[in-house]
């Protein structure tokens, strides 16, 4: 028996934790139907000033029709919308401000510049269609553009351009109209993958160099990760979970945030007489979870996989041991990828139970193998 101190996920959050300091933009209770399809249902979602959040999730989920709300392109069915203290939507009370009003900007996926304009007329053009004219133009245009590193490209044609200029320029267009708020929809889709991940890092630093607050949709976990102060992970019109990355990655509290974001191995458990069972393998644990059976998840990189009539990979001692807080289930493999360095491994164990760890060895399909983590990487989860 294996005795360990474990955390269990706390109840679900369907809406932010409340915050000391009032939201800068905030979403209460807003719906949004079309026909007879619900789309977005309930929302609760606020952001501080200066905070990036992330809308993760898979196509058909809601994410950008909540960005179309936000924006203005799309009317609320049912809720309110509030930005620094200005209400945009409210239709219980009539209220429904203009998207030129709202003063946000949107960039879309594919930058959306101008082919027959130089940059610089690409980064007045919002400033033109608001009617600022002159020298006051020119110096918030000139401003945009140094702030993102393009002053030296001003006479340029969007076509002399590399995907990571343009991407600059398109920012500095928002930039310009010194919007309250940026959003972001699917930033990066459009690019091949390697200039994906060469710009989503600067694309991180710009938006932190300029303190804006921001909203972006993206079915991309990588990117909500490595970019977003929160993530709001949306399924089926609803937010499922909204945290920091880490708490999203080590402690989802759905089964669907789970599997979503990572890749994980989510196995049952029972509690039977203070004891948790799990793959036939008992704990003693000093914090039981909430529930009498359930769930829980371990990450597949908190799994190392060997076979055990080989020695376990260090610094991974005799897994065959019992040691203080860490588990050893015999399985079988059923499936090996190398992934350059280490093996995916998946194992089925004697309860029937699917695994996915990794291996620093060549594994074979059908090969006895031993998985060994550490109790400190199960999360029980809320549902």
């Amino acid at each position: 028996m294996v005795t360990a101190t474990i955390t269990s996920s706390p109840a679900v959050r369907a809406a932010d934790p409340a915050s000391e300091e009032p939201a800068y933009l905030a979403c209460r209770g807003v719906h949004k139907s079309f026909g007879t399809t619900t789309v977005v249902r309930g929302i609760d979602l606020s952001l501080s000033r200066g905070e990036c959040v992330a809308l993760l999730g898979p196509s058909g989920c809601g994410k950008s029709t909540l960005l179309n709300m936000i924006a203005g392109i799309l009317e609320v069915d049912r809720g309110v919308i509030t930005c620094d203290g200005v209400t945009m939507d409210d239709p219980t009370r009539g209220v429904r401000l203009p998207m030129q009003k709202r003063h946000f900007a949107l960039v879309f996926q594919d930058f959306s510049l101008w082919p027959h304009m130089t940059v610089r007329e690409n980064v007045a053009f919002g400033l033109r269609m608001r009617g600022i004219r002159g020298r006051k133009r020119r110096e918030r245009t000139d401003r945009a553009l140094e702030r993102v590193q393009m002053g030296g490209y001003a006479r340029r044609q969007p076509a002399e351009l590399s995907g990571g200029q343009q991407q600059r320029v398109a920012i500095a267009r928002a930039m310009a109209v010194e919007p309250r708020v940026l959003l972001l929809d699917e930033p990066l889709s459009a690019l091949d993958a390697r200039l994906r991940e060469e710009l989503r890092d600067e694309l991180s630093d710009l938006i932190r160099d300029l303190n804006m607050t921001t909203i972006f949709v993206t079915h991309d976990q990588i990117e909500a990760l490595t970019m977003a102060d929160r993530i709001a992970v949306m399924n089926d019109g609803v937010i499922e979970q909204i945290g920091s990355p880490q708490e999203i990655y080590t402690r989802p509290q759905t089964a669907y945030v789970a599997q979503f974001v990572g890749i994980s191995t989510l196995v049952p458990y029972e509690v039977r007489d203070g004891l948790v069972f799990i793959g036939g393998v008992q704990l003693a644990v000093n914090n039981l979870p909430g529930r009498p059976s359930g769930r829980c998840m371990v990450r597949r990189e908190a799994i190392i996989v060997h076979a055990p009539d080989r020695s376990a990979p260090a610094p991974v001692a005799d897994a065959g041991a019992k040691h203080e807080g860490h588990l050893s289930i015999n399985a079988v493999c059923t499936q090996a990828r190398y992934l350059g360095g280490t093996y995916d491994i998946t194992a089925r164990d004697q309860a029937g139970a699917h695994w996915r760890g990794l291996a620093r060895e060549p594994i074979r399909a059908g090969e006895a193998v031993r998985l060994t983590f550490s109790v400190e990487a199960l999360c029980f989860l809320a549902r």
